[in-house]
């Protein structure tokens, strides 16, 4: 071959290698290990709700109350275990609040705040609905509401332990186990009352 036409093949040669479009592949996106299960002798009877059994699964959400700005505006973190699958209408609910925070500063607090909040309650007192400590309510599978209440006569004892702060492109997340007992009272118009004892929920709370 002359030299011409080698260094012609040669020049085509580059010039179709860099045409080439080599694929960019992303990194895997980073996704929260959130893991859910509850159990515990309800009623004298044991329960467990585990992930992806009989349709349960975990889901976090909050309860807001939000004031202008220069007043106190709060929030109640919620995490529940239900199902999706016709007939199972039983489900536990744990919540803890209330954090505050200014709403002309942010429209929530902030992570560090969300961390501190949780890690110095571990041992919070109960409070009904939440407002101002740990509450948990559980529907029955004939769908009547009991909740724990803060003047109960009864012992109760509540515990958040194995907490760690993880985020991932939809949140941040504070999880948990929480163990407690008590006594959970209906929403009848004549309140009767049941006990959860040695009660567990692994969950997670989200910012």
């Amino acid at each position: 071959m002359k030299l011409p036409l080698l260094l012609s093949a040669i020049i085509t040669s580059i010039i179709l290698f860099s045409c080439i479009k080599h694929e960019v592949i992303p990194a895997p996106e980073h996704k929260a290990t959130l893991k859910a299960y509850f159990s515990g002798n309800i009623n004298n009877s044991t329960t467990e709700f585990t992930e992806n059994v009989n349709g349960y699964a975990g889901a976090a959400t909050q309860s807001k109350i939000v004031l202008p700005s220069g007043q106190t505006s709060s929030v109640i973190y919620l995490f529940e275990m239900k199902s999706t699958t016709p007939g199972q209408n039983a489900k536990i609910q744990v919540g803890l609040g209330s954090l505050t925070w200014d709403q002309a500063n942010s429209t929530g607090p902030d992570l560090t705040t969300f961390n501190n909040f949780f890690n110095s309650h571990s041992s919070p007192n109960y409070s009904n609905n939440g407002t101002s400590g740990f509450y948990v309510s559980y529907t029955d599978n004939a769908g009547v509401i009991w909740s724990s209440r803060d003047n109960s006569i009864h012992p109760k004892s509540v515990n958040f332990s194995s907490i760690s702060q993880e985020s991932d492109p939809n949140g941040d997340y504070s999880k948990f186990t929480c163990t407690f007992s008590c006594y959970v009272y209906s929403n009848a118009a004549i309140p009767d009352s049941m006990s959860i004892s040695n009660g567990q929920v692994k969950g997670w709370f989200q910012r």
